[in-house]
């Protein structure tokens, strides 16, 4: 957003000292010195000899003269229309996708829609809300990696959010902590003072070679706030097959410990309304911040003064060769 304030002013405004000295200097030379003249019968005599002149057009090419000299002493002086804009700038949040790709995302509890797909159509909806922040994927199972590394193109990002699947990872499990660590490698070289992940998951920690807990004292080492969203956290998990019931049960007390060590929130999700509303909430908590500084953006007026130059000394060269021809 712009805020402009425009104001007026001259680059060189010494060379207008001209506006006052050339007419000086004219009066003064009529004044002191006696130029060659050939007298020829004035107005007055005309008049009497029948002849009508209009007094305004016979000072009209003078007065043409004098405004093409004032037209060029206003260009010399460099004219210009400032504009001092404010720019609303603002400092980008680095965000971190962490999603839990194991199979028992693919339950299908959200009104029909599985896990998994309900938390893709919410998290594209947040990646969509937040234009000005680089986004970053990482897709975890029994192992975790990085899907996206921070990027702006928040196009292809969705892409890669929509082809995420059960497929991407290998090895079966859940390794929570593996994904806080490789979110939070990401997020270490942000140079944003913001950073945050958001970390997607319907099951407990059972691999993986470091605790949830370790992982997020290092986030919070690194200034990392961890927002956790618990999916389906109660109810009967038999609709996939091969999928441990453990997967059910997340540890509430360890999830609500990661939040509160880094700063962040934990969320509880049990539908798809639950689900989008968790992510408008975190939406509000993480906002940009914003910066405003005065930039001036000056638009130069000069050409339009030479241009009404030329057009004067133009009239003035046309009339006095033509119909008004001077003498003196």
């Amino acid at each position: 957003m712009m805020i402009p304030v425009r104001s007026f002013l001259f680059e060189e405004p010494l060379w207008l000292v001209l506006l006052i000295a050339l007419p000086l200097l004219r009066l003064l030379a009529a004044r002191f010195f006696d130029f060659a003249k050939v007298r020829f019968p004035g107005a007055g005599q005309l008049r009497k000899e029948g002849f009508a002149m209009n007094p305004f057009l016979s000072v009209l090419p003078s007065i043409l003269w004098w405004c093409g000299v004032f037209f060029i002493v206003i260009s010399l002086a460099r004219p210009s229309l400032s504009r001092m804009v404010a720019p609303q700038e603002e400092t980008g949040i680095d965000i971190m996708l962490a999603l839990d790709v194991s199979r028992s995302m693919l339950q299908e509890d959200f009104d029909g829609t599985s896990r998994l797909d309900a938390a893709k159509q919410v998290t594209l909806k947040f990646i969509d809300a937040r234009k000005h922040d680089r986004i970053g994927l990482v897709l975890f199972r029994g192992k975790s990696f990085t899907r996206c590394p921070l990027t702006l193109d928040h196009d292809a990002l969705g892409m890669l959010v929509q082809s995420a699947s059960t497929d991407a990872v290998g090895s079966s499990g859940t390794a929570i902590g593996s994904a806080i660590l490789v979110a939070t490698n990401r997020l270490r070289a942000s140079v944003s003072p913001e950073r945050v992940l958001v970390l997607v998951t319907d099951g407990e920690n059972n691999t993986g070679e470091v605790e949830p807990v370790t992982a997020a004292r290092v986030a919070a080492g690194q200034g990392v706030r961890i927002y956790v969203i618990d999916v389906a956290v109660s109810g009967p998990d038999d609709a996939v097959e091969d999928v441990p019931a453990a997967l059910n049960s997340y540890e509430r007390t360890v999830s609500s410990e990661i939040a509160r060590m880094t700063g962040g929130r934990r969320f509880d999700v049990s539908d798809h309304e639950g689900l989008k509303q968790t992510f408008l909430d975190i939406d509000q908590l993480e906002k940009s911040r914003f910066s405003s500084r005065m930039i001036s953006r000056p638009f130069p007026l000069y050409p339009f003064a030479l241009a009404a130059a030329l057009v004067c000394f133009l009239i003035e060269l046309g009339l006095s060769n033509t119909r008004l021809v001077r003498v003196v």
